[in-house]
């Protein structure tokens, strides 16, 4: 039924794999998640969030299992009602649906969870290039951010970035190692699962790669529709990977950002970044994921005026030599 992994010996120890750097940090996350709660942003559960609690899942990638037959388990999809379009720290599942209709989500999911083994490689979905790395402990650790020329791709709950900032990927190149990484992963463990949240961006915005059957491929989506498989090689249509330079930004944009931003650390974050690729990633990210620091306006910012450069055939971000696809891990609480 399971296999064993062969895990990374560049995998960091224990506490590093969840984001911990100091116990410094963990009291400064909880006072955090004191003030959320005392204030509009607050972190809200309900008897749903119970469907989190998954040990057939948790366990075996915990102890570093891979199944038989190759196929990483979804823990959650993409949350048509309302994911991508706001964030909040909510763990319900309200009115959440997946693109099947089921409740293979929660309230405001924006991503799709591919659950494995802590240390397993992370890999480029598209040929692209590493702008970004952001690791915030309060929404999902350590993140790697992957730009493709208007579609963006990120990979979240990592315990390490092994690719360099500014480092052009090929599809299936390793730009990290998986962890739990984060908060809720945190005071999850070892009940929910380890995983990559994988994320796709178009301009800016996060979408859903899968696709319900009226729907028409759009600018990232996987490449095999709704079965997505890791990548064995370079598809026919794939173009080089691009550089730093190859990233359309507008500076004013950048500039308009800035002066939006409300928190100094993100600010001081944008500021700093190394390239405009760099700021726009993080900008986009922050925009969706810390909605106190930022008015209304930004999300109407227009980062990319070039658009998308052309349509981004996902692959899986797990590797080849390790998993041959995904399977949909279904309890009976969430199927259509």
């Amino acid at each position: 039924m399971f296999r064993r992994s062969t895990p990374s010996p560049d995998l960091p120890g224990f506490f590093a794999r969840f984001g911990v750097k100091s116990g410094a940090q963990v009291t400064s996350a909880l006072r955090d998640v004191l003030s959320h709660q005392l204030g509009r942003e607050r972190y809200v559960a309900g008897a749903s969030s119970a469907g989190f609690i998954r040990p057939d899942l948790s366990l075996p990638a915990y102890a570093g299992l891979v199944p038989n037959d190759g196929l990483s388990p979804i823990y959650h999809f993409f949350d048509r009602t309302d994911g991508g379009h706001g964030f909040s720290a909510r763990v319900t599942r309200n009115t959440a649906r997946d693109y099947r209709g089921g409740k293979l989500t929660y309230d405001e999911h924006d991503g799709t969870d591919f659950v494995c083994p802590p240390g397993m490689p992370a890999v480029a979905a598209a040929p692209g290039v590493l702008v970004a790395v952001r690791d915030r402990f309060l929404r999902g650790g350590l993140t790697a951010c992957v730009d493709h020329g208007g579609v963006v791709t990120q990979y979240t709950h990592l315990a390490k970035v092994t690719a360099e900032l500014g480092q052009p990927l090929a599809r299936g190149e390793a730009l990290g190692l998986s962890g739990h990484a984060g908060f809720d992963m945190t005071i999850g463990f070892p009940w929910v699962p380890p995983h990559i949240h994988f994320m796709a961006w178009v301009l800016g915005q996060p979408v859903d790669p899968y696709l319900t059957p009226d729907e028409d491929a759009h600018a990232a989506t996987w490449a095999t529709r709704n079965d997505p498989l890791p990548a064995t090689g370079p598809l026919d249509d794939d173009s080089r990977p691009l550089g730093l330079g190859d990233v359309e930004i507008d500076p004013r944009a950048i500039e308009a950002a800035l002066r939006m931003c409300k928190d100094r650390a993100i600010a001081a974050e944008i500021d700093t970044a190394m390239h405009d690729a760099t700021r726009a990633a993080i900008i986009e990210d922050s925009v969706h994921h810390d909605r106190p620091a930022w008015p209304d306006e930004a999300r109407s910012l227009v980062l990319r005026p070039g658009g998308v450069r052309e349509r981004v055939r996902l692959t899986m971000p797990l590797p080849a030599s390790e998993y041959r696809g995904a399977r949909v891990a279904d309890a009976p609480w969430t199927r259509p």
